[in-house]
């Protein structure tokens, strides 16, 4: 399979209830500031899911990178791919890290779970507040009641978010921020 079946595969089977619910939304390529990371698909809900895909064409050489990256940022992460990588990914996962695999049946190909992804605690606040373009951190800081220098950085900004909300509190309102963003590629939000 190449990565865009296994997209399709995923958008039709277990993310087909997030597709029609109008609390989530889907993101495909979501970077990931500063870890040069870059999620395959992202749900926004209640809960921010990052769904990596490993097909068997890929080499699993930034996994851990990519994985330390994810790791700062979603509440739930899981790692798809086929049967070629997938001992070699299950040996490679941290514990909260969830693991399925694409199986060829008589009728077709199916998802099958290997593990499922368990809450990350190991989020950081600064990380996902460089999620946000400018604006919308200005935004957040201004409802907060945080004060800021106009010309600070987005680094600092960033910072300032970062270690003035805690990361729980901060991580809904980066979700909810995300679910209401339009035109999510007409900006660099990861400056």
């Amino acid at each position: 399979m190449r990565d865009f079946d296994i997209r399709k595969l995923l958008r039709d089977t277990t993310l087909k209830k997030f597709i029609v619910d109008s609390d989530s939304k889907i993101v495909d390529e979501l970077n990931i500031p500063i870890t040069k990371s870059r999620i395959d698909i992202a749900v926004l809900n209640g809960h921010l899911h990052g769904y990596e895909i490993k097909s068997s064409r890929d080499n699993l050489i930034r996994l851990p990178h990519q994985i330390e990256g994810y790791s700062k940022v979603f509440d739930y992460l899981t790692v798809v791919t086929e049967n070629k990588h997938h001992e070699k990914i299950l040996k490679m996962l941290p514990e909260w890290v969830g693991l399925q695999v694409c199986v060829e049946t008589s009728v077709g190909f199916r998802i099958e779970t290997i593990r499922k992804p368990y809450i990350n605690k190991n989020k950081e606040g600064f990380f996902l507040a460089k999620l946000l373009w400018r604006e919308e951190i200005e935004n957040i800081l201004k409802s907060q009641e945080i004060s800021f220098r106009k010309k600070d950085t987005v680094w600092k900004l960033s910072e300032l978010l970062g270690c003035k909300i805690p990361t729980r509190k901060l991580s809904k309102i980066v979700r909810e921020t995300l679910k209401k963003r339009v035109d999510w590629k007409l900006k660099e939000y990861y400056a």
